[in-house]
């Protein structure tokens, strides 16, 4: 009798959910939604305090959230628009490129507090750190050049001439290279950082060159070509183009999936996401998601990979086993970013409902 009752309490809780669209099948809600500064694009998980950092690109601030209650604890503020954010694991700083002022604020996290402005070259837009020599790399978007910021003294040290619009940096840890995703020009810019930072190669690869994911264990890095539709796949042994698989309209945005060794490709235009095996470079699957997939994330304490679709305001949730959309949860604003949180296993998704609001949504 009583497994009677629970089998149909079942299928009355099941029923219900279905109603209300394909929702939290992996358990996946958002459990809370924070306020933060206006139109966030970039989120950033710190280790050191366990706080998430969000770049609020029209109020010229860095939201500071506290995870274990998620709660804003303080807003700092810093250049205009500030677009992109690294941690720096050598001194627990905060560095935020600041593109319409030229600089990278730098946030001591003990109190978060401003500690400096470094002048940089015109509209910076990516920030990444070489563990090997503790610089801080800036993309330089107008200037066409990358400023190499020594992060023990907080100083530009080197500006290396690349191509046009410089808009991604990757590193490579296996030959301590620097690869730079020049949008204009349709290259992919070698910077040897053993080597005094020197451009040493530009790889030619498809049109309009915008996020790059380097991979592990084959040591292949991915550029996902916006306007070809395509996503180069660069042997970093020689530097050399070794595939270019085709994908669908406007890759966007690269994830590698270590549990799988896949990589994820989301295609903007095409409300998909393409998946290639990352051992012999072909595609393994298409997936169809929400509306303009423009952010991807993957979540390693359940190996699924989440998927920001910035028109549906939803989130896919992807069973990297099967390559297919087991759940979407629904945010109420365009996911513009999303971060994960180790210490409490949930994604944040950063959002504004209004076009000048901001929400972090938290999903768990």
């Amino acid at each position: 009798m009583l497994s009677s009752l629970l089998m149909c309490l079942f299928i009355v809780l099941m029923i219900i959910a279905s109603s209300h669209g394909v929702k939290n099948v992996l358990g996946d809600s958002v459990v809370s939604v924070i306020p933060v500064d206006n139109f966030p694009q970039t989120l950033l998980f710190n280790p050191s305090n366990n706080n998430i950092y969000v770049a609020n690109r029209d109020s010229g601030t860095v939201s500071v959230i506290e995870t274990v209650n998620n709660t804003l604890i303080k807003n700092v503020t810093v250049g205009l628009s500030p677009q992109a954010l690294l941690f720096n694991p050598y001194n627990n700083n905060i560095y935020v490129a600041n593109r319409d002022s030229g600089t990278v604020s730098v946030i001591e996290t003990v109190n978060n507090t401003l500690i400096k402005n470094v002048t940089v070259g015109s509209f910076p837009e990516q920030l990444l750190f070489n563990p090997s020599n503790n610089n801080i790399y800036v993309a330089n978007v107008i200037s066409n050049s990358i400023s190499v910021i020594d992060s023990i003294a907080n100083v530009v040290t080197n500006d290396i001439e690349v191509g046009t619009d410089p808009v991604a940096l990757e590193f490579n840890p296996s030959n301590n290279q620097i690869y730079v995703a020049n949008e204009g020009s349709g290259t992919v810019s070698v910077i040897d950082a053993s080597n005094n930072n020197t451009l040493i190669k530009e790889i030619k690869v498809g049109d309009s060159p915008i996020s790059l994911e380097f991979n592990p264990p084959n040591n292949y890095l991915y550029v996902a070509n916006r306007d070809s539709g395509t996503v180069s796949v660069i042997d970093t042994g020689n530097n050399t183009v070794a595939h270019n698989v085709e994908v669908e309209n406007e890759p966007t945005t690269l994830e590698v999936n270590p549990a799988n060794n896949d990589i994820y490709v989301a295609n903007r235009g095409s409300r998909t996401v393409s998946v290639i095996d990352g051992s012999n470079s072909t595609l393994l699957d298409t997936v169809i998601v929400g509306s303009e997939p423009v952010a991807l994330l993957f979540n390693p304490s359940n190996t699924n990979v989440y998927v920001g679709n910035v028109v549906s305001n939803s989130v896919s949730i992807l069973d990297s086993e099967k390559n297919t959309v087991a759940g979407t949860v629904d945010v109420n604003s365009l996911p513009l970013a999303l971060e994960f949180n180790p210490s409490n296993k949930a994604v944040y998704v950063a959002g504004t409902l209004t076009g000048v609001d901001g929400l972090i949504s938290v999903i768990k």
